[in-house]
């Protein structure tokens, strides 16, 4: 006969291990899940393609066929340039710095500061303040996970071409939406090739998206700096 004491403590056991399986499965489950998207999404593509076959729809041949181009070069990008990312960064701080007086760039900076950024005191230029950001945000262990959890995802790109045109799927997506969004961004971005990588960096920069810094003031400038900083 089992008594209370030995029949809890299997009840407790049979508890545990069904814990430990539903969290192994569910790690199994969000891959096969993130898998079948990218599948739906290069088999959406791969429909899309069947446009070039009709006159009416060349544009959306021609535009896919583009950003299929972009796709390659901004890969090569990647390849050859060591830090990729830290460019991207240099790129969106400048966009959002531009044409900024030096009063302007020192009450920023003043402004940063006094919300806890860890920079230079003494960078009163565009450039300098960029890159007394961008020094920063390598410290960021927040923004750090972000943009790992991204270049893992991209690294484990699949070799299937359906998956493959999942994946440059889901970064013309993310492209589309910086030049909605942001086209001066965009647009320097993609006179460096790099356009389509901005979905590496978009869990930082997305909410942080400033469509006329000409227009913005100081503090709200201030204020999507830090973001990224934290």
């Amino acid at each position: 006969m089992i008594d209370d004491y030995a029949l809890i403590t299997k009840m407790q056991a049979d508890s545990l291990l069904a814990v430990r399986l539903d969290k192994a499965l569910s790690g199994v489950k969000d891959a096969v899940l993130e898998q079948a998207r990218h599948v739906s999404m290069g088999a959406t593509r791969l429909v899309y393609y069947s446009s070039c076959f009709t006159e009416n729809y060349q544009d959306v041949c021609a535009g896919q066929k583009s950003e299929d181009v972009r796709f390659m070069e901004a890969l090569v990008q990647l390849v050859k340039r060591r830090n990729v990312i830290k460019r991207m960064l240099e790129i969106y701080i400048d966009h959002l710095l531009e044409n900024s007086s030096s009063d302007r760039i020192r009450n920023i900076q003043r402004a940063l500061i006094k919300k806890g950024a860890n920079i230079a005191s003494s960078s009163l230029t565009n450039q300098g303040l960029s890159s007394a950001i961008v020094a920063a945000f390598g410290f960021s262990f927040g923004a750090k996970i972000a943009i790992d959890t991204k270049l893992a995802k991209f690294s484990a790109i699949s070799v299937t071409l359906v998956s493959y045109y999942g994946y440059v799927q889901e970064l013309a997506e993310a492209a589309r939406r910086l030049q909605l969004r942001s086209p001066g961004f965009y647009y320097a971005l993609y006179a460096e090739k790099l356009e389509m990588l901005y979905f590496i960096i978009e869990p930082v920069i997305n909410q942080n998206l400033i469509q006329a810094s000409a227009l913005a003031s100081e503090e709200e400038i201030a204020n999507a700096l830090m973001r990224v900083l934290t």
